[in-house]
């Protein structure tokens, strides 16, 4: 099967808007116990910004690369696949080596060695040799730092996902649901090297999100317009009030104990359980299906602030997470609160100072990189606002 994609769609800056709010929730998410984790979407669903953000990114890939690939340029869109594996690759070991650094200055200033233990950190004291090789070869996951990993590697998927949406979307969709599948019922994933198990983010599951989105991209590319059903609206709309009643009751124990991708048993990131999909897959059609593509659509321009966080998205990521580290540390180690999100007058005003500070960091990195652009002060013509907006 044969299709032309020709011409260089507008930037729709509605992605971007959503890329920036996931951005923000992924941030205020990693600050362990603060107020503001109370708010974000994961508090009443069984998804949270980081499918969100997955989603995005499938869509993102498609828009980027896959014109060039379907129009005679196979080659160069995968040459540019290689070269953001490779720049996501030195922001990950970049990223992960500030962070220890931080933790061990911390732990050394503060002289507390429980900073080093948590989240797998410990593993570069008991094993440095493992940990260092696994730091290169990605096996090494530890917390906040597992994201980037996942990522390169559905990027390194994103040329075969290519090939078969070249053959039919359906093709690449039934591909990927099959190694979902497969890697869900196997127990199978990358390995966590030098600790045991997979990866938290295991790429072989998460892929399907990302595959979702991508073939969303496409169909955007193709301006095809989204037509709703009363009726899946009705049941989209009554499975999310469904799962903020099950979070937040909560009613996770009334349940029996059956593999985390089968039945809902929790929040494990490392298998995209069914019910944590269909909750993302019911809240952007819901999304899609209400006014806020076409208010977006009228509201956002090239210099809003949201939209420019969503515009860089990767060295925002990665400031934010160094941002979360830091903000951590102040939180428990000098000013001694726990990691569970209780309202007191110390924790609000600390906790309004600290997510309040880190995102000025975010939104002045984000001007600076939008600034420092050649040809920053252009502002490129929005898209079409059918592009996402619902078939009348």
């Amino acid at each position: 099967m044969s299709e032309a994609i020709s011409g260089r769609m507008p930037r729709d800056y509605r992605i971007d808007f959503f890329r920036g709010l996931a951005l923000v929730s992924i941030f205020v998410n990693h600050i362990p116990g603060n107020f503001f984790s109370n708010f974000t979407h994961r508090n009443f669903g069984l998804s949270d910004a980081a499918e969100v953000f997955v989603l995005l990114a499938g869509i993102s890939a498609a828009l980027a690369y896959y014109p060039r690939f379907v129009n005679g340029q196979a080659a160069l869109s995968i040459g540019q696949i290689a070269k953001r594996i490779g720049t996501i690759y030195i922001a990950h070991l970049s990223s992960i080596a500030i962070g220890f650094a931080v933790y061990a200055a911390a732990t050394i200033w503060f002289s507390a060695p429980q900073l080093m233990v948590p989240d797998e950190r410990h593993w570069i004291l008991d094993n440095t040799l493992g940990a260092l090789a696994g730091i290169g070869a990605l096996t090494y996951q530890t917390g906040n730092f597992n994201i980037l990993p996942m990522y390169i590697g559905m990027m390194a998927m994103l040329p075969i996902i290519m090939i078969l949406a070249r053959i039919n979307l359906l093709v690449a969709l039934a591909a990927s649901a099959a190694v979902w599948l497969v890697a869900n019922i196997l127990h199978f994933g990358p390995p966590n090297y030098p600790g045991n198990g997979v990866w938290y983010f295991n790429p072989l599951t998460w892929q399907l999100i990302f595959t979702i989105g991508f073939c969303g991209g496409v169909m955007l590319r193709r301006g095809v317009s989204l037509r709703p059903s009363p009726v899946l609206y009705a049941l989209a709309l009554a499975y999310l009030v469904a799962s903020a009643l099950l979070v937040m009751l909560p009613l996770w124990d009334r349940f029996p104990v059956m593999p985390e991708w089968v039945w809902i048993t929790g929040f494990n990131k490392s298998w995209v359980g069914a019910f944590r999909l269909a909750h993302l897959l019911a809240l952007v059609y819901v999304v899609l299906c209400s006014p806020i593509p076409a208010f977006l659509k009228r509201w956002l321009t090239h210099d809003n602030w949201i939209v420019s966080l969503g515009r860089n998205t990767l060295p925002v990521f990665w400031l934010s997470t160094l941002l979360a580290v830091t903000a951590h540390i102040i939180r428990q180690e000098l000013f001694h609160l726990p990691n569970d999100p209780l309202l007191t007058g110390k924790s609000f005003v600390l906790d309004c100072t600290l997510v309040g500070a880190g995102m000025v960091f975010l939104f002045a990195l984000a001007f600076l990189l939008d600034w420092t652009k050649p040809g920053g002060k252009a502002r490129p013509a929005p898209v079409p606002a059918a592009r996402l907006e619902p078939a009348e």
